[in-house]
Formats: structure tokens, sequence, C-alpha cells
């Protein structure tokens, strides 16, 4: 007998085929797709980011493992029922400050997009100015942005500054989340939400725009 549990360590030791033959078997028996992407794709991803915080693990880990993810995640999508999912009219700019890591941000983009948000994914390497503009460009009501490593929470301060000198600040609520960020330090930097877990995005993100 299999469980979600399963599916977790195949994620934590990187093994993408045998997680996407894990996650459909879990389907096909009848779990839950938001308890499959949660407590096991997002467990597991969880599992090698503390590996890699403690030393136990090295940057190829982390490629290896969101390699793993991206290999359940299309998987698990298709499977969530047509009422989740259901639109809202929200546009959301998403993307990374300046680093190239990308794990955290496509589940962030994969979770509000099953919650009905329309997600315009800028990518990774961002500048502060590239989210300003993507935001100004595609009409977005939201501006979420991933800070994986230390430069880059500098940048953060920037764009919060940016916004403010084009006088947008109040057009666009901010959300921060990643790595090594802190909810004291998203608070202290301007923005309007901090999210340990990706989940956390979907949750901020309805209350920032009043969604039910």
């Amino acid at each position: 007998m299999f469980s979600i549990e399963d599916l977790r360590q195949l994620v934590s030791e990187t093994k993408p085929d045998e997680a996407a033959a894990m996650t459909r078997a879990l389907l096909d028996a009848g779990f839950e797709p938001m308890a499959i992407l949660e407590d096991g794709v997002m467990s597991g991803l969880s599992d090698v980011g503390d590996r890699f915080a403690n030393r136990k693990a090295i940057v190829l880990d982390l490629v290896r493992a969101g390699v793993t993810a991206k290999a359940c995640i299309p998987i698990i999508q298709a499977a969530f029922p047509a009422g989740e999912g259901k639109k809202i009219n929200k546009k959301i700019v998403l993307g990374t400050m300046l680093s190239q890591h990308n794990i955290g941000k496509n589940l962030v983009s994969t979770l509000l997009t099953i919650a009905g948000f329309e997600v315009i994914d800028i990518g990774e390497k961002n500048s502060p100015w590239n989210f300003y503009e993507q935001a100004e460009k595609t009409g977005a009501d939201m501006i979420a942005v991933s800070v994986v490593f230390a430069p880059a929470m500098e940048k953060f301060s920037e764009l919060v500054k940016l916004l403010k000198d084009m006088n947008v600040r109040e057009k666009y609520p901010v959300i921060v989340g990643g790595a090594v960020t802190t909810d004291d330090w998203a608070i202290r930097e301007g923005a309007d939400g901090w999210g340990a877990q990706a989940k956390d995005a979907v949750r901020l993100a309805k209350q920032l725009l009043q969604v039910a």
C-alpha cells in the first residue's frame, strides 16, 4: 500500500519519474489533489530546502528537487475539479527578484492559478523596474515577489520605494516570501504581506484583494 508520504519521500530523494508515477497512483486511488500537492510535493521540497539550509544538500539537489516537482505538478493541476480554479477577475504579477531560483515561485504560481487568479509569471532574475513595468503593462492588481538570497532583499526595498516614487504604491498591494525573508523584515520594508509557505500567497491575495 502506498501513501502521500511515499510521494514526499520520492520528491525529497529527487526521483522525478517515480514521483510522477506515484502522483498518478495517488490520484487514481482517490487521494485529494490539494493534499497530494501540499503534503507530498511541497513537503518533499521543504525537506530538500531544510537539508540545504543545514548544509546537508547542495544547489544541484535544489535543482533536481525542482525538476521532480515540475514532473508532478501538471498531473495534479489536471486533477482539480472544474469548480476549483473558478476564475477570479484579479491579476497578479509574480516573479523572483534577481535570482534564477524558481521552485518556490512556481509553487506559488500553481496555487494562485488553482485558486482562480490570473498569474502573470515574469520569471526569474527580475529587477525592481521590471516588476513595476509589467504591473503597469498588464493592468495587474497585485505584485508578488520571491526573495531567495540576501542581495535581493535590498532590491525588494528598492521596489517598494520605486512604487512610491511612481505614485502607484496604493495601486499595488505587494506580498513577499522566500528563504531569507521573515515577517518582521517584510513589515519593516513596507510589504503588505509575507508568507512562510507557498500556500500563504493564496490567503494573502484573497485578503488584500478582498476576494471571498
